[in-house]
């Protein structure tokens, strides 16, 4: 029964979100770019940069990409970090050292991820938020747009931090449990 209830949980938070596609102020898809695509780019005052665009991705020689990443413009990776295979850095992400993102990850634009940080598969991690180093985000969490998870966090598995909620450092949030911001 316990097993149920989490799944038809997970199914529910995944049915509500909103976050699956991020989009401009002015309502256009920001444009993203192949991570194969990236590494081909000359490399201009430390950033992955095409000849015919105005497009600066920042990407440590030491980062390891799955197939299939996609970056938007402002990207920075640090040093050790993995991205896992079909993950989507929309505009401004910033990725700290020795950070992992797993498969399927969608992080929405301006989100800073500090490092040591650990992204499950298949979360979504809203614009504007702030992951502070060493947390952890459970596969299939959804973090919204402006939320805060402090240093050393674990977020549980399918769990939803809604839009503008704060985590606390070192906190536990289970899985498959909602956190609402204050109003």
């Amino acid at each position: 029964m316990k097993r149920l209830l989490t799944v038809l949980g997970s199914l529910l938070l995944c049915a509500c979100s909103s976050v699956n596609y991020d989009v401009n102020p002015d309502g256009s898809t920001p444009v993203v770019y192949s991570a194969k695509q990236v590494l081909k780019w000359p490399v201009v005052d430390g950033a992955h940069h095409p000849s015919d665009a105005a497009v600066r991705i920042y990407i440590d020689p030491s980062v390891k990409f799955g197939k299939d990443v996609h970056l938007g413009d402002g990207v920075k990776i640090g040093a050790g970090a993995f991205i896992g295979n079909d993950v989507l850095l929309f505009p401004n992400v910033t990725v700290e050292e020795e950070t992992r993102i797993g498969r399927d990850a969608i992080v929405q634009a301006d989100v800073k991820i500090g490092k040591k940080v650990l992204i499950g598969h298949d979360a979504k991690i809203g614009r504007g938020s702030i992951i502070e180093d060493g947390a952890k985000i459970g596969s299939w969490a959804i973090v919204g747009s402006g939320a805060s998870v402090g240093a050393n966090s674990t977020i549980g598995s399918s769990a939803l931090i809604e839009s503008g909620a704060t985590v606390a450092d070192s906190e536990m949030v289970p899985s498959s449990t909602r956190v609402q911001a204050l109003k």
